[in-house]
């Protein structure tokens, strides 16, 4: 009897090793964006090397190989492709679309139907978009590894019988991505865009031109690439953004165009491009500088930037824009051309006699009529060449628009409900919620002048929700859009920091039933399974940061997730995979010397202290300041220590300039250092510049040049020897944009 339990543990022990070995392993049912009925039932269907793929129709092309090409990764095997299977298979089915009512299927081209049963899978649908979209659904089921450049082999993956109905809530849903002041290679789009096409969303919109560079070869004017699309000293464009002295930029040819467009189409993705005018021009204005009113007087945009808006009044420009255009329609085939139109500084166009002549002409009485008959003439281009113009809300302003135009609205909700009140088409990107450039909370860097907008501040948005409209008009709100503008994205994997997971946010947004969302259903399918596949898809996104307090002599720490990790350091450095691992509270008189960072595997989130003390002890001498350089405000916010004032130059920085901080009494410090540039976002600071010292206030010695940092911009310090006197930051070279910023000198 001995010997027989032996021997059936030996052989449950073998079966045990089989199946490690076989990695057979359960269906995912983590889908996101959730769908909008999913029923299980009883039974199972087991997925294996023998499974087929059953397509016989030609719109299922790209769909069948698509499936077809990770199954093989699945099983480290052949999958065949049939026109016909009774068992086992994967079957594409498109129907007609008077079969709909039959199945339950909305006869929508983005709608699905995914059936598992015993035999096999089916996903039908009237369109080969919906049929993609059941296949991502499919997907995601599998193991998060197929995404990954190597993965196991699988022996089988068992499926629960279910049933799964599904369609998108809105038609469009969309991403920006701003590739002017961030230049992304081709490599980097598509993988991109193949994390839209699994995430469901199937709009593009390419921010291809902007003041800091023009990135689409015209061939009919080949200075906008030759020239206007590279910043640096040497380059008629001036550094920005952190991009430093070297050359930086790029530009996208003809040819790699098409194959985007051609790449993203295959995945249900519409590219829709983007050059921005009349504003936001300054790329164009450096190369063709004739596009310009002619007038002496200088007038700055919002980011700083002057000579960067189209003359309305000269003709030869809407010559010129129409041969871009038309070149354009080569390469997208979009219905919809968004032109910008944002933030445009007008006071140009008073200056300027050829626009004056023609507000006389057309008995026009405010300049935002002549933005609106700029919109119009591109709006009449647009249309003669079939296509739909877009533009930022601006273009609701000065006088109406054809019906078709669609505003992208930006600035509020309540520039929304103006829109769709006016009767236009109308993609919701409200900066609130949708700008995911802000900050994601308050001690990472980004932008915060639309709110810091952590993950589920973007969840709570409702593209309808917020409006009071009657039906027709909520059909008129096509869908949200999130954006990412790049003024910060100096850095490797900038992009999939401030998009991932928040992607994935967006994607329930514009698929799911608002009655089916849920932010703590999200969560759990985005910790259990969906940050793995961000991983193994080698996205770099943010891990977020634990929340730290010191209370009673005590860290405390909190994770917003359980599965992951936190390590800390009590030396003031960022914390690594290396360090011990937080696992109660520490008590300690010396708190401010901890850091603490999540981790997921080996990616760390930012390194956070105690968020309700005082991390830096930094001296607060009484100092006076001066300089040579004429500011915009007042000089004496760069010595109050407030590091939530800043002041700026009121004209470009050049060799010589100089800002010198003396101290009312000598201080005695082991270090001083100061950093350039707008707080938390690391812009418009000095790439050429020293940090010099005195002890006396006369003579001085070098410290370092001035180099990027990610958080503080570009920054420099001293390590005196002995009570200083005076700091000095000496301008040694060309500067960022029109004007710098200053910041308070940290001493410690």
């Amino acid at each position: 009897m001995k010997k027989l339990s032996l021997f059936v543990s030996f052989l449950f022990i073998l079966s045990a090793c089989s199946n490690i070995e076989r990695n057979a392993t359960k269906a995912n049912l983590d889908i996101i964006p959730i769908p909008q009925k999913m029923e299980i039932m009883d039974n199972v269907f087991n997925l294996d090397n023998n499974t087929v793929v059953v397509s016989d129709d030609e719109k299922n092309q790209f769909n069948a190989t698509h499936l077809q090409t990770y199954l093989k990764k699945l099983f480290k095997s052949d999958v065949l492709l049939l026109k016909e299977a009774n068992d086992n298979y994967i079957r594409l089915n498109i129907i007609d679309s008077d079969k709909c009512d039959d199945i339950g299927l909305m006869n929508d081209n983005e709608a699905y139907i995914l059936n598992i049963t015993s035999h096999g899978i089916e996903i039908t649908s009237v369109d080969a978009a919906g049929i993609f979209y059941g296949i991502q659904t499919l997907l995601q089921m599998l193991p998060n590894d197929i995404f990954a450049e190597t993965s196991h082999a699988y022996d089988n993956i068992e499926f629960p019988n279910m049933r799964i109905v599904d369609n998108p809530r809105f038609k469009y849903r969309g991403l920006m991505l701003d590739c002017s002041r961030t230049f992304y290679d081709v490599e980097y789009i598509k993988h991109l865009l193949d994390a839209l096409a699994h995430y469901k969303i199937n709009n593009f919109h390419w921010h291809l031109a902007d003041d800091q560079g023009w990135r689409i070869e015209i061939k009919q004017y080949p200075k906008l690439t030759e020239l206007g699309a590279w910043r640096g000293a040497d380059e008629l464009l001036m550094p920005a953004y952190g991009s430093g002295n070297e050359r930086n930029g790029g530009f996208y040819s003809q040819e790699e165009i098409k194959d985007i467009v051609k790449y993203a189409a295959d995945r249900q993705i519409n590219i829709i491009p983007e050059i921005d005018l009349p504003g936001h021009s300054k790329a164009v204005a450096v190369t063709y500088p004739e596009i310009v009113c002619d007038i002496d007087n200088v007038h700055l945009s919002v980011q700083g930037e002057s000579n960067n808006v189209w003359c309305v009044g000269r003709e030869d420009n809407y010559i010129m824009l129409e041969n871009i255009i038309k070149e354009m329609t080569e390469l997208f085939p979009s219905k919809v051309y968004h032109i910008g139109a944002d933030e445009v500084n007008m006071n140009s166009w008073r200056d300027c006699e050829l626009c004056q002549n023609l507000m006389k002409e057309k008995d026009m009485h405010q300049l935002v009529e002549l933005q609106n008959y700029f919109v119009r003439r591109i709006e009449k281009i647009l249309y003669k060449h079939g296509k739909t113009m877009a533009g930022w809300d601006e273009i609701l302003d000065g006088g109406d628009l054809m019906e078709s135009t669609i505003p992208y609205v930006w600035q509020n909700s309540s520039r929304g409900i103006k829109s769709v009140k006016a009767g236009q088409p109308t993609v919701m990107q409200v900066s609130q919620y949708m700008y995911f450039d802000m900050k994601q909370s308050a001690d990472e860097r980004g932008l915060k002048w639309a709110g810091i907008i952590p993950l589920d501040s973007v969840y709570s948005f409702d593209p309808i929700g917020n409006f009071v409209l009657t039906e027709e008009e909520q059909k008129l709100v096509l869908g949200p859009q999130a954006g990412l503008w790049t003024e910060c994205g100096q850095m490797p994997y900038y992009a999939d920091y401030q998009l991932f997971p928040k992607i994935l946010v967006l994607s329930e947004i514009g698929w799911s039933a608002q009655e089916m969302r849920d932010l703590a259903s999200f969560k759990k399918r985005l910790i259990d399974s969906h940050l793995d596949r961000l991983y193994q898809m080698d996205f770099k996104f943010r891990v977020a940061p634990p929340t730290v307090v010191y209370e009673d002599n005590k860290l405390i720490v909190n994770k917003e997730y359980d599965k992951l990790v936190i390590r800390y350091s009590d030396d003031k450095s960022a914390p690594t995979i290396n360090s011990p691992e937080y696992t109660a509270a520490i008590t300690t008189d010396k708190p401010e010397n901890y850091r603490f960072a999540t981790f997921y595997n080996e990616r760390p989130s930012i390194a956070r202290g105690a968020q309700n003390i005082d991390l830096y002890h930094f001296m607060k001498p009484r100092t006076t300041i001066s300089s040579n350089v004429p500011m915009e405000n007042d000089i004496n916010s760069l010595v109050d220590y407030n590091l939530n004032t800043y002041c700026y130059t009121s004209r470009p920085v050049m060799a010589g300039d100089y800002f010198l901080y003396t101290f009312d009494e000598a201080v005695k410090c082991d270090k001083i250092w100061a950093a350039t540039g707008h707080y938390g976002l690391a812009i418009v600071g000095l790439p050429n510049a020293r940090i010099d010292y005195s002890y006396d206030g006369v003579n001085f010695m070098e410290g370092e040049d001035f180099v990027y940092d990610y958080f503080d911009g570009y920054k420099a310090a001293c390590y005196p020897e002995k009570e200083v006197k005076a700091v000095r930051i000496v301008v040694t070279g060309i500067g960022e944009c029109q004007y710098a910023i200053l910041q308070d000198l940290r001493i410690e």
